[in-house]
């Protein structure tokens, strides 16, 4: 999936109010950090790029608080380490070479045009979509609430599943499965919390 569409998307949505992004650092890797001028120029929000280590995190959140009490909107690199201000350009090129954008649903945002990835005509026998398979059409969980998570126009114990039917060891929506999960970090450490 491509990062830019859905990033304007939440901007342009209304429906939540974002005062910046901690932008994922796997990703910049190949887009590189000069990639995120469009959040500074166009749309006016700061950025930070971090690693997924908690000192990353932790200090993407510093800078993103700091941008926002200065109200500048620009994009501070965190992860340096690894990214560089070009990216990865001969991966760049082979993603340019190999696929184009398409239309792809985001769990709680919808369809945003242009934000998926799907091979080119010169590559589609490779699409594993042209095997003879059937799938049931992606759903989300009836009371599962993980795309206004995602979102933040709540928090995760916000959700009527949440800590009930819904725990990192019965996940129901996506935010609970992935020990990355908005939702299962959130039950991990809402414990820690609790009982210190």
């Amino acid at each position: 999936k491509r990062i830019e569409p859905p990033l304007r998307a939440l901007i342009a949505s209304g429906d939540v109010r974002v005062d910046g992004f901690l932008l994922p650092g796997h990703v910049s890797v190949i887009l590189g950090a000069d990639f995120y001028r469009f959040l500074e120029r166009e749309l006016r929000v700061p950025g930070a790029i971090v690693g997924f280590a908690p000192v990353d995190v932790l200090a993407g959140v510093a800078a993103l608080v700091d941008a926002v009490l200065r109200g500048e909107a620009r994009v501070e690199n965190l992860y340096e380490r690894v990214v560089r201000p070009e990216g990865n350009r001969v991966a760049q090129e082979l993603l340019r070479r190999w696929f184009e954008p398409v239309d792809s649903r985001w769990r709680g945002l919808g369809e945003i045009p242009s934000s998926g990835l799907a091979f080119r005509r010169a590559f589609a026998h490779r699409d594993a979509a042209l095997l003879d398979v059937e799938l049931d059409p992606p759903r989300e969980p009836r009371g599962c609430r993980c795309g206004d998570v995602l979102k933040g126009a709540i928090e995760p114990h916000e959700c009527p599943l949440f800590d009930r039917t819904c725990t990192p060891t019965t996940p129901v929506g996506a935010c609970m499965v992935s020990s990355e999960g908005t939702c299962a970090a959130w039950y991990r450490h809402e414990r820690v919390g609790a009982s210190a």
